[in-house]
């Protein structure tokens, strides 16, 4: 009898405290405030499991302290990131190393490291004999060509006025026509005796001229016109060949000295070649004629020998490794000049990065720094190499970035984004509204005045401060952004108790 009671009272402790259970576990289910039915109703929503749900009520001043900011749920663009290591470097487009063309002796040191200077400043003088006296090469040849041109000019001159004068002569103008109008045109010494001989050949027509008149009257006989007549002709020979003679000669002459000119000209540019090696500037790179004086308009033996190096653009001297008076060979490094106003950012690209060997010249990257104060900034593609390195198993990707506040330095490290999805909506919330406990993402949700609901999430990719959110949120939905941990304490101490 007394074992049937105890059986009995055990069986109804056990239906009663598994009712209990059961109605503890389905309050549990339910959201504060929900019914039952409600709930039921809501079943195509996401449901957080009891086992990882619960709230938090703060008094008045501890929210005041805890200074919480919320933030909410949205559907966003997400572009998926591998953060990858990456190296500041100098543009190699504005970067150079100063170097000598020549041996010589360093005259006049004009700038200093760290110093800007602008396009055309001056950077070094050196002083070489062997550009002096090339130098001094070019200027003879200058003044063999200015002697070669007016010698052709000369000759040119003189062929062209021959031919006018040889014209008029046929045209049987007057000396004193023709004196007029060839006082100021070049006829060399042709002119004298084209004109003598012209007046030669007029007096003789003349004098053909009375004798036909005189014979005609019988006043002279016939063998007189003859004579005149045979006299006329010798004088007309003599001028016509003295025509074309001195018109052959004064176009050999003509022809010659444009030769001469065309090889003072050759001799010339050879000259002016022979100056530009030695200062390691070719006649075929004109933008690399900024960074040296080739000729001064000084041609003393001092400023012959002063080879002058420029900048080629505005930048700083990031280096200097000679000093004043020193002696210099050729191909010596001299200084650095570098424009950091645009830097390169230098990157390595692996196996799971490849996927953004897509990017193409131009396309936007964002590059972390750890400078304080100093936020990401977005860098634009340079280039991507094409072949991998067998050492690193890695490809270079090169991105220029914007330096103009002097921020970043050469050699500086920082991280590049490197998009590896193509971009797409998501559900996403700040990264720091996410925390975890036992290897479980949550957040905390603001349920009523200074009430607070833990909600288990499943979070997607992180990137660029923000996280995705596949299931335990919904569009719109409140989250606190900061100040989770101080929830996840006040949680946790109220479990302990």
């Amino acid at each position: 009898m007394k074992s049937s009671l105890l059986r009995t009272l055990g069986l109804s402790t056990l239906v009663i405290g598994g009712g209990c259970g059961a109605i503890w576990w389905v309050w549990g289910r339910t959201p504060a405030g929900e019914s039952l039915v409600e709930a039921s109703a809501a079943s195509d929503e996401y449901v957080v499991p009891a086992a990882e749900t619960s709230s938090v009520e703060l008094t008045a001043d501890k929210v005041t302290n805890a200074k919480f900011s919320e933030a909410t749920a949205e559907t966003t663009e997400l572009l998926h990131e591998h953060l990858v290591p990456g190296r500041i470097q100098y543009d190699d487009r504005r970067h150079i190393l100063v170097r000598s063309a020549t041996d010589g002796i360093i005259s006049r040191l004009a700038v200093k490291p760290g110093q800007q200077v602008e396009k055309g400043d001056v950077l070094i003088e050196i002083s070489s004999p062997e550009v002096g006296d090339a130098r001094a090469n070019v200027l003879q040849r200058q003044a063999e060509l200015r002697l070669a041109i007016e010698s052709r000019d000369w000759e040119k001159a003189t062929f062209e006025g021959l031919s006018q004068l040889s014209e008029a002569i046929r045209n049987r103008k007057t000396v004193d026509q023709i004196r007029t109008q060839f006082q100021k045109i070049v006829l060399g010494n042709a002119r004298e005796v084209l004109l003598s001989g012209y007046s030669d050949l007029l007096l003789a027509e003349t004098q053909l001229r009375a004798a036909e008149e005189n014979a005609a009257n019988g006043v002279v006989p016939a063998k007189v016109v003859s004579e005149r007549k045979a006299n006329l002709d010798q004088f007309e020979a003599r001028l016509t060949s003295a025509m074309e003679e001195r018109t052959f000669l004064a176009n050999q002459a003509r022809l010659q000295s444009e030769a001469k000119v065309q090889d003072a000209e050759r001799r010339l540019r050879v000259s002016l070649q022979q100056v530009r090696t030695l200062l390691g500037a070719a006649m075929e790179s004109p933008d690399s004629e900024p960074l040296l004086e080739t000729m001064g308009e000084e041609t003393g033996p001092e400023q012959l020998s002063l080879i002058k190096l420029k900048a080629p653009f505005s930048g700083t001297i990031e280096e200097c490794r000679v000093s004043s008076t020193e002696r210099v060979e050729a191909g010596e490094s001299l200084m650095v000049l570098a424009d950091t106003t645009t830097l390169w950012v230098s990157a390595d690209l692996r196996q799971r990065e490849w996927r953004a060997l897509r990017l193409q010249p131009g396309d936007p990257v964002r590059v972390v720094t750890e400078i304080e104060g100093v936020e990401s900034r977005e860098a634009v593609v340079h280039f991507a190499g094409r072949e991998v390195d067998p050492a690193t198993n890695a490809v270079p990707l090169v991105s220029l970035i914007d330096n103009a506040d002097g921020r970043l330095r050469p050699g500086m490290f920082v991280r590049v984004a490197i998009p590896v999805t193509d971009r797409r909506m998501a559900l996403t919330i700040p990264e720091g509204a996410v925390l975890e406990h036992d290897r479980k993402p949550f957040v905390f949700m603001p349920v009523g005045e200074n009430v607070y609901q833990r909600v288990d999430i499943e979070p997607g990719v992180r990137t660029n401060g923000v996280i995705e959110v596949l299931a335990g949120l919904k569009p719109g939905d409140r989250v606190i952004a900061e100040g989770g941990f101080f929830l996840k304490s006040e949680l946790l101490l109220g479990e302990a108790e």
